[in-house]
């Protein structure tokens, strides 16, 4: 149930009861014979559920593969949510470990899950989907915070408010019991009045001179690796890139894979684009690219490439090779044992990553910093690129997960590095949600999945750095710190005052 809270439903109020049921859990974790064991798998348990709930979308990627693949969705699904699960379980014995029998255990539950939230988006090469801040929709007063503490602090504030309530239940009404209750409900207003002030910022505008045209096919990966898909997929981005209006536009956007060829080694393609294009118009596309001759000793990128067409003739300004690859649809986990057992050509696919984030030097535009599919979600590989840009561009293939809720929570997590950074967006995402994000957040433009066409959008100007796009993950830390020097020093205190006594 606790899933609920996240994209595209935003039923944050089920974390309350469903962070009290942990808790009350865990607590009684606390009395068994081996505490930290049972401690670890109530929380593992409960995030096991936690994943497979909110990220059963992942096996439309296997079934849009292919049949071959839908064999591996038992065992690669649940697998993964078992490797996010055992980060829970791994807070819920820290938690079991360290927490004082008073009300104010509740800092503590939301400590030690925030910090594992945070090494889960980093350790393994990291996966920080669905983290608890994402329960607060991208562009509302609430999800300001990030802009000062991030996605990890705000997540820690989220658990601390959501759980607080819990203590306060009993077979006697305490005013002890509410003050953790009050203090979460004191937090939420200042967060929201926060918000809702910097909200009021006046607009920044919009760059002169720079129109961007984003092309959204609303096709299928069934009909783009199906019989002529190749034909298909080409011939309705450039019809659509045809639309009225070309003659006004700066830049074409393309999302991530738009076309399923090596795109650079296709001369009819690039012909066929140069047709439509005048002189100094720039087309931004997602392409697949290989490098090396014999097909054993290729290597393959998932690119951005940024072309200038003059004359009707491509000449390539910028490229940029996507550096944080998705297990199981870029990079393969395991890749040897699944050979083994007779996926050898699953296992075999596989994407290189590319030396890192960068910010380009777009012609006729400001510099941008791409983020292609999930790099997105990651808040440091944003604070990576140096020097500052002043847009990112997210390019994306959402239609590997269908109609599911992947798509949405993919837009909304991806909307916060906007909030952190203060840098505008914008995304072009096949059969995911396109559009424009201005530096609070907020979408002012946004395409639905299944929409088709070509939309000429204004690209906004961005803002000036928030305190997070300086400072990173380290008021994070130094919260956390406090706290947990409260716990070593409250310890010390226990165990002198328990020495003093005993002599």
């Amino acid at each position: 149930m606790s899933a609920l809270a996240m994209a595209p439903v935003y039923v944050w109020p089920i974390l309350i009861p469903g962070l009290a049921i942990l808790l009350w859990t865990v607590d009684g974790a606390r009395r068994k014979a081996l505490p930290l064991r049972s401690a670890f798998w109530r929380g593992f348990l409960f995030g096991f559920g936690y994943f497979i709930a909110g990220m059963f979308w992942l096996a439309y990627a296997f079934i849009n593969r292919g049949p071959e693949y839908i064999p591996l969705i038992p065992f690669a699904v649940p697998a993964l949510a078992a490797l996010l699960a055992a980060f829970w379980g791994g807070a819920m014995a820290s938690y079991a470990l360290l927490a004082q029998r008073s009300e104010w255990r509740v800092l503590v539950f939301a400590v030690c899950l925030a910090v594992f939230e945070w090494l889960r988006g980093h350790l393994f090469g990291g996966l920080p989907w669905n983290l608890p801040a994402y329960a607060w929709p991208a562009g509302g007063a609430i999800s300001q915070t990030a802009s000062w503490f991030g996605v990890y602090g705000l997540s820690l504030l989220t658990l601390l408010v959501l759980v607080s309530p819990a203590v306060a239940v009993g077979p006697v009404l305490r005013m002890k019991r509410l003050m953790p209750a009050m203090a979460g409900a004191a937090i939420l207003l200042i967060l929201f009045s926060f918000g809702a002030l910097r909200l009021q910022e006046p607009d920044p505008g919009v760059e002169p001179g720079v129109r961007l045209r984003i092309v959204h096919a609303a096709i299928t990966q069934a009909e783009k690796w199906g019989a002529n898909g190749a034909l298909l997929a080409r011939d309705r981005y450039l019809g659509l890139t045809a639309a009225p209006g070309l003659d006004e536009v700066t830049h074409v956007l393309w999302p991530e894979g738009a076309l399923p060829i090596y795109m650079l080694e296709d001369g009819a393609t690039l012909s066929l684009i140069g047709e439509l294009f005048a002189n100094d118009q720039i087309l931004m596309s997602g392409i697949s690219r290989r490098v090396g001759g014999l097909e054993d000793d290729e290597t393959y990128y998932n690119s951005l490439a940024v072309l200038r067409y003059q004359g009707g003739a491509p000449r390539d300004v910028g490229l940029y090779d996507k550096t944080l690859l998705a297990p199981f649809g870029e990079s393969i986990p395991l890749s040897g044992l699944l050979s083994a057992i007779g996926f050898s050509e699953f296992a075999r696919l596989q994407y290189t990553p590319g030396d890192g984030p960068i910010v380009m030097d777009v012609p006729e535009a400001p510099p941008m910093m791409p983020l292609i599919c999930y790099e997105g979600i990651f808040p440091g590989f944003v604070h990576a690129g140096t020097p500052r840009p002043s847009w990112l561009f997210n390019l994306s293939n959402d239609a590997w997960f269908g109609e599911t809720s992947g798509p949405q929570q993919h837009v909304n997590q991806t909307r916060y590095r906007s909030i952190e950074t203060g840098l505008p967006m914008i995304r072009s995402a096949s059969r995911g949600v396109s559009g424009v994000i201005d530096a609070f957040g907020r979408m002012p433009v946004a395409i639905e999945p299944a929409s088709e066409g070509a939309y000429d959008v204004d690209l906004p100007r961005p803002i000036a750095a928030p305190l997070y796009a300086f400072w990173g993950d380290w008021l994070f830390w130094i919260v956390n710190g406090f706290v947990i020097a409260g716990i070593i020093l409250h310890r010390r205190k226990v165990v002198e005052k328990y020495l003093n006594f005993t002599r």
